[in-house]
């Protein structure tokens, strides 16, 4: 399997639009996987990469490092517990019995310190977060949705864990526009321009927004919807209807063997927008289409899925793709999404090359 050059993972103060945390985080597309000829299994990318946006979260006394998913989608902290005397686990976890700070709080809950920097001695401690012991890919889970998606309302919300001074409530978060490194700004915004969308968030659960029409070329779909943004999902959800009638036109078809939307590699396709109260959402080709691991049939995967069969509930949803193409800031106390065109490159590495 082809494997992509990724950036390491690290937590680091700096100064930023006043003062502001920023976490360094990864992004991970690796060649996905072929499944079963069955229409109803769905084609994802290396399923330890399935979650796409990672950082990495220190836990414990002394700390203990794992890659966290991140997740506007969720509102709570959620870490892996290695299992108590089984040996040494095959998978991220964390091993409470080593931190002398670990305190299990209910069947569902514990609490621990979150260090903010090891070097510098900054560290939170209590913690509350949900313990669970079920394997994945990753140490834990870090929610970034609104803390009204809570599962218990004792948790701690990430945010607090990161800035002592949460003053201006709120984080945006960027990838390089090759996908390859990716950074969260925590209390600070992105540098607005002429062209930035400002929208106002309408759920205090979700960071959703309302959508009044999609374009792909001469396709042109009223909506007057809701799109939700997911960092966890690696595809943009819509309804199977709108699906067909983008894709129609465009040499874009569904493979039952892959699971998946694919095209040419070389086909030239129009820009996927989203007009929106506040202005034109454009999420290009290089974003929604999957060119740089083709398929053994010599296309490429793209990027879309029917939210009803793949989805988590809403009928519209922005994954990885719109962090690419746009700096997004998520403000909790103005309620608003913010979209600045972004122009960050991979300035440390090529990350499509194969190792």
């Amino acid at each position: 399997m082809a494997r992509l050059v990724l950036l390491s993972l690290f937590l680091a103060l700096s100064l930023y639009f006043g003062s502001a945390l920023r976490l360094k985080a990864n992004i991970r597309r690796h060649l996905p996987e072929r499944y079963g000829s069955r229409a109803q299994n769905h084609f994802h990318h290396d399923p330890k990469d399935f979650n796409v946006l990672d950082i990495v979260v220190k836990v414990g006394t002394p700390p203990q490092y794992g890659a966290a998913v991140v997740d506007t989608t969720s509102g709570d902290i959620e870490i892996t517990l290695c299992p108590v005397g089984a040996g040494k686990p095959t998978y991220p976890c964390f091993n409470s019995s080593q931190s002398s700070s670990f305190v299990q709080k209910t069947s569902n809950t514990a609490s621990d310190s979150f260090w903010e920097d090891e070097d510098l001695g900054f560290v939170v401690p209590n913690v509350t977060f949900i313990s669970r012991d079920h394997k994945t890919q990753f140490f834990g889970r870090v929610g970034l949705g609104w803390p009204s998606l809570r599962k218990y309302p004792g948790d701690t919300f990430f945010p607090d864990t990161s800035y002592d001074k949460w003053t201006r409530e709120t984080f945006s978060i960027s990838t390089g526009l090759l996908g390859c490194e990716a950074q969260i700004d925590f209390d600070a915004t992105c540098e607005p321009n002429k062209k930035t969308i400002y929208l106002p968030a309408t759920s205090r659960a979700y960071w959703q927004f309302a959508i009044k029409q999609v374009h792909l070329g001469s396709v042109k779909l009223p909506i007057n919807g809701q799109a939700v943004i997911a960092t966890n999902k690696e595809y943009i959800g819509m309804p199977k209807k709108f699906l067909d009638q983008l894709t129609s036109l465009h040499g874009i078809t569904w493979e039952a063997d892959y699971g998946a939307y694919t095209v040419d590699c070389n086909q030239k396709l129009p820009n996927l927008d989203f007009v929106t109260d506040g202005g034109v959402i454009t999420i290009r080709p290089k974003q929604y289409v999957y060119v740089w691991e083709p398929l053994s049939n010599g296309r490429c995967v793209v990027n879309f899925e029917d939210s009803k069969a793949f989805g988590f509930g809403p009928e519209w949803y922005f994954g990885i793709q719109i962090v690419a193409d746009y700096c997004v800031a998520f403000d909790f106390k103005k309620a608003q999404i913010t979209l600045t065109e972004n122009f960050q490159e991979c300035d440390v590495c090529d990350c499509h090359k194969k190792q």
